[in-house]
């Protein structure tokens, strides 16, 4: 029989060391990671021969004392956690007290270390022979003569310029995750980056060699404490590969993972086909709500709420992205002089909507604002209304605008006046579908029943917001069949689909009776509405809501103007005034673009004039 062995410390620190040192990239990692626990502001790295030869990291953090310092090389020795509970409350960077012991076991090191309430500096190495010396404030360990006493892990090391390369990689990293600190990185003696820890649009444009309007700012506060914070580049700036991305979780950089394919996922309704967006993204959450303690070297984390996260990254890109198109299409029809005007308050108690069962005053405004609650664009959704359902031809647009403005309620004065001075020119409609329209900038060719998808889109979320949703009441009441499952989950969902416009009951042991269905909904689109609903796994209870609300107004075509209906140029202005005047990003619903935008410069680059 075999005898079961106690493996000694000098074996099971080099097999631990397997594990986490890697590369000099790896122990450049872990260093800097126990200098960011020691709370350093200031932190030099200085490699030789790509990290192979020496590493040396100073830090000016809070030390270790003389009498800790026999602890350093121990295995499973940590300051950070003391017991159970403290696992799942895991907020320093390093925890498992395995990094020093593991470089040690493959290394020749030294630390050094003074705090501030010590008068002297005490170097130990991995021999744990201590010496008194004098020194600064803080830490300082030295690596060198990396896999001495293990050449079958020698041979394996990269050239030296691409261990430089990788320590790099880890050096910008822990920049953009921490981009208050002080960095100061030196490779063969020469410093190859300072970064002065001047925040993180500082740490992209210096890093990623980037302009300030290349990125935009990411500011997104969800559910349970969650925040995404950070940039994400432009529509305009993209790369065929994904190495610019940097995904940050609690300050600990990570693999991508889950956020990052949301991201990629939801930019790619944005760029062009097997382009990738450049990202720096932080997100915070609750430590209990992730899971650090899944890899080796800490390079992944496990969510408790993956759904929730999703949902979260991708509110968060798309925001940026409608706040990103709306600033580019504001400033091609809206003139300068108009910014510093007045805007309307966005304060719902100053809101009157203009609904089609109300004859209440609107309230009167000033300026310009580019608002989604600005009553004006329930007028346009009356007016599209009146335009689909008149039993006049399309091809008498005229005689129809004339019935609009004398049975639908009008913008008033106050309201036209609140409307941006014209500033474009309809030169016309292309294969009554796509409206040509000039600005002193720009050439815009528009997609009419997109544009009207958006306007009707945005009004329906509206109204579901306040609390006004207007529901139609079916001539013959539908009746569903569901199994089990899905009418349990309809009992949990049954108060929001009533608050957005449904009504609905169980009718017998195995079907749903659909009485009535939110006015802008076609009642054909319903069945296939409930089987999502009712079915799709990745709806959770915190974005069920927003869920359903999306899927609903995405429905918005019933009254939308379509492809192949005939505009006249006075349909067209007002059509657009409207679109101009509130807050209506240039996609529609499904994605899909409303707009192309053709400045004069593109122009004569397609004719090859410049």
């Amino acid at each position: 029989m075999k005898t079961i062995n106690v493996l000694p410390p000098a074996i099971y620190n080099r097999l631990a060391a397997g594990e986490v040192v890697e590369n000099p990239a790896s122990i450049v990692k872990e260093l800097i990671e126990n200098s960011l626990d020691a709370n350093a502001r200031k932190i030099t790295v200085q490699i030789s021969n790509g990290g192979i030869d020496e590493i040396i990291v100073f830090d000016d953090g809070e030390g270790v004392d003389e009498k800790n310092l026999n602890k350093v090389f121990m295995p499973h020795a940590t300051s950070k956690i003391k017991n159970m509970a403290d696992i799942d409350h895991i907020t320093s960077m390093g925890f498992r007290g395995e990094a020093m012991a593991s470089i040690a076991a493959v290394a020749k090191v030294e630390f050094t270390s003074k705090p501030q309430n010590q008068a002297y500096a005490v170097t130990i190495n991995e021999r744990n022979e201590q010496k008194r010396l004098g020194g600064n404030n803080g830490t300082t360990v030295k690596v060198s003569d990396l896999f001495y006493n293990t050449p079958a892990r020698k041979k394996f090391l990269r050239s030296a310029n691409t261990e430089k390369n990788n320590v790099t990689k880890v050096i910008h990293n822990f920049i953009f995750a921490n981009p208050q600190l002080a960095v100061r990185y030196l490779v063969d003696g020469k410093i190859v980056l300072d970064f002065n820890g001047q925040g993180l649009a500082s740490a992209m444009t210096q890093i990623f060699n980037l302009e300030n309007k290349d990125i935009l700012a990411i500011d997104y506060h969800g559910t349970d404490n969650t925040v995404i914070t950070g940039y994400l580049s432009n529509p305009h700036l993209t790369k065929i590969n994904r190495e610019r991305q940097v995904m940050v979780v609690n300050g600990r950089v990570i693999s991508g993972g889950l956020p990052a394919m949301i991201v990629n996922e939801t930019m790619a309704n944005y760029l062009p086909p097997k382009t990738y967006p450049l990202f720096v993204l932080h997100l915070v959450l609750p430590p209990e709500q992730v899971d650090v303690n899944v890899h080796p070297q800490k390079r992944e984390v496990r969510f408790e709420n993956k759904n929730g996260i999703a949902y979260c990254f991708k509110q968060a890109v798309m925001q940026a992205m409608d706040n990103y198109f709306l600033r580019e299409v504001n400033n091609l029809v809206t003139p300068a002089s108009m910014v510093s005007q007045t805007t309307v308050s966005r304060s719902p108690a100053n809101i009157t909507p203009i609904t089609a069962t109300t004859n209440a005053e609107p309230k009167p405004v000033t300026g310009f604002s580019f608002d989604p609650e600005h009553t004006a664009s329930a007028v346009l959704v009356q007016s599209l209304d009146v335009l689909k359902n008149s039993n006049n031809s399309i091809e008498s647009a005229p005689n129809i605008l004339n019935e609009i403005m004398a049975d639908t309620m009008m913008p008033t004065a106050e309201q036209v006046s609140a409307l941006p001075q014209r500033n474009y020119t309809v030169l016309g409609q292309v294969f009554e579908t796509y409206l040509l329209v000039r600005t002193p900038d720009a050439l815009l060719i528009v997609d009419q029943h997109a544009m009207a998808e958006r306007i009707n889109y945005d009004q329906f979320r509206h109204q579901i917001d306040n609390g006004a949703v207007q529901s139609q009441i079916l001539l013959v009441p539908m009746l569903i069949q569901l199994t089990p499952n899905e009418l349990s989950k309809f009992e949990l969902i049954k108060p929001l689909l009533t608050s957005f416009g449904f009504e609905c009951d169980q009718f017998g042991e195995n079907a749903i009776r659909v009485v009535a269905i939110p006015a802008i909904m076609e009642q054909k689109t319903v069945n296939e509405f409930m089987n999502f609903i009712l079915n799709d796994k990745e709806i959770i209870d915190t974005t069920l809501s927003e869920t359903i609300k999306h899927k609903v107004a995405t429905t918005a075509c019933k009254a939308s103007i379509r492809a192949g209906d005939v505009l006249s140029t006075q349909q067209i202005e007002y059509f657009l005034d409207h679109y101009f005047a509130t807050k209506n990003v240039p996609l529609c619903p499904h994605g899909r673009p409303i707009m192309m935008i053709y400045t004069k410069s593109k122009l004569e680059s397609l004719f090859a004039r410049k």
